[in-house]
This record gives C-alpha cells, structure tokens and sequence, in this order.
C-alpha cells in the first residue's frame, strides 16, 4: 500500500493535537512536523508517543526545524501556526514543494488583503484547501442540521463568558452558515467591550461584548460574549417552533429542543481537535474532499471578522491600522 505524506506546520499546541489524530490512520503515513522551536518539537513529539500505539506500524513521524527538510511531494498539507505567519508559510511550502491538499487554521490572516493574496495563490496552484472550522463536522450538529426546515427564518444565538470572541467568533458564523446554507454574513449591531485583553496566545489580543448580523435570507445570528465567569456558553438554534440548544463547547454536552430530537441522539458530544483530524485527512485523501468548509466558503466570513474586530481595535487603541491581532 502507498504510503501518505502528510505535513504539519506549526507544533504548538494545536498542531500537536493534529498530530495525535493523524496517529489514527489505517493507512501508512509518514507525518513531517516542521516547527523553528526545539521545545515545541520535543513537547509535540511527547504527545505523539502518548497516543501511539507501541506496536502500531506504518504511522512515522519525521521532525524539522525548516521546510527545506520536507519530501518534494506532500499529499497534504496543515499549516497550523499563528496567524501573522500564516500566508507566508503558505507561500513558501507552495512555491518549495509539490502540495496536492491545504487544510489552514483559523483565523486565518490579521489583514483582509490577505485574504485575496492567498485565494490567488491557491488558484494559480489549483490546491484544493479547507479550514478548519470543525463544528459542522461533528455529528451533533449535523443531526441539528438535518432537522432544520429552511422554508423559515433560522435564530442563532451564542452567548457565555471568555469563550474569546476574537478566536472563537469564525467557528460560530461558519456554523451558522452552514445551517442557513447563506455565507453573504454582515454584523449589523456591534457592541463591543472597550477593554481589549490579552489572549493566551503572546502578542495577540481578545474582544467581548456584542455582535449581531444577518445573511441576505433574513437569518440572524448574535454572538454574546460576557456574563458570569462560571457560565457555560451556550448555542440556541430557532427554527420557526423548534427549538435546539447545545450546552458547553467541547466534550461532553449538554442538548436540548422542544422537539423530539434529543431523545432522538445518543451520542451528545463536540470532538476534541485530536479525535477530528484523521477522519477529514482520510476523507481527501480517499474521496477528494471533506466536511470542512472550502478556503472559498470561509474566506468571505473572515473577511467581515476582520473588517469589524480591526475598526474597534484601531478605535480604542488607535493601533493596528487594517490588521486585527487574533489568530
């Protein structure tokens, strides 16, 4: 059987949970890690051995400190680093090798120029690119979806304490578009905090307060993110008389709906990042494509993020410029 030549950039903490699922895969694969920090290596390399299993054949993991070091052909590609490197690694592995699949982070990129660099770069390549947005690829929400009747308006309401509103808010506005089947998002309503805090990220920065927006269909979504700081956020879903609500973010959750579809599921729970990568991973390499949205489909809602988040940073510290620090 042929072996996989899949590549991670980035070994922090998200890129090593990627590699834990990689782990997973029936297929032999040869996974190269590629990080500038020895430290981050060596912590990603002990979340490896963690979840390997010792007799596991076929799965191997290559370290390195450079692109330079990577096989001239990768069949996929995740670039998981911050966001203010985040194009140009892109960039670099694209001119430097042969890439056949991208798989980004989020959020991508702090300027919305970015965003139009990039989406050329991958269509002068014609590398097929998803990010990772993961909501609707979980299992719960797309029994959620499945239930939706698109005939009527659909309410979304996302509300709870330091869920960071800068980080988090893609995931949420991808998912809504994934319901309303509509990424024409605009906020029309924005009330944010003036205190900008510090992200666990160094160097980059987190919002609160308010966002609300609408698609072209008429479909809202409002994004709340203060409160308690014991209080789990939360996701309600309206739907004409239905309605459905998830309780937590990751784990173990808790669901609601005044229909009969919580009786309906068994399995209530959002994946961790290390028990999702291998089944998109799989899915490309296998059938051509995943549930991920495309770079395309996820482009134009991070472009609005970052129109907004950028404006109130530049406001309150008059820093920034076009450039918004979350990543």
């Amino acid at each position: 059987m042929k072996q996989s030549h899949i590549t991670i950039v980035g070994a922090g903490q998200i890129g090593s949970r990627h590699l834990q699922a990689l782990c997973q895969l029936k297929k032999p694969t040869r996974i190269d890690l590629v990080d500038p920090s020895e430290e981050s290596l060596q912590k990603a390399q002990e979340r490896y051995e963690e979840v390997i299993p010792f007799n596991k054949q076929g799965i191997k993991l290559w370290c390195h400190k450079s692109l330079d070091d990577l096989p001239e052909i990768l069949d996929l590609v995740i670039v998981a680093t911050n966001s203010i490197v985040r194009e140009k690694v892109i960039r670099d592995v694209v001119e430097k090798r042969s890439v056949k699949n991208l798989i980004l982070e989020k959020v991508l990129f702090q300027r919305a120029r970015q965003y139009i660099a990039v989406k050329k770069i991958l269509e002068e390549s014609s590398i097929p690119t998803w990010v990772n947005c993961w909501m609707r690829t979980t299992g719960l929400c797309k029994q959620i979806k499945s239930a939706l009747n698109l005939n009527n308006a659909i309410h979304v309401k996302v509300e709870g304490s330091q869920w960071r509103m800068g980080t988090s808010s893609i995931h949420f506005m991808d998912l809504f578009s994934y319901f309303t089947e509509y990424n024409d998002f605009k906020f029309t309503d924005i009330q944010l905090s003036n205190e900008i805090t510090e992200s666990r990220h160094k160097g980059y920065k987190e919002f609160s307060g308010q966002m609300v927006g609408q698609n072209s269909r008429g479909d809202t979504l409002n994004l709340i993110c203060r409160g308690p700081e014991n209080e789990l956020p939360t996701v309600e879903i309206v739907n004409s008389q239905n309605i459905y609500k998830i309780i937590g973010l990751a784990g173990k959750v808790g669901f609601e709906s005044s229909n009969d579809l919580a009786n309906r599921i068994v399995e209530t729970s959002l994946p961790y990042q290390s028990q999702l990568t291998h089944l998109w991973v799989d899915d490309i390499l296998s059938r051509g494509t995943c549930d991920l949205p495309t770079y395309a489909e996820s482009m134009p809602l991070h472009q609005e993020l970052i129109r907004v988040l950028s404006k109130h940073f530049k406001k309150i510290t008059g820093k920034g410029g076009d450039a918004c620090p979350i990543t």
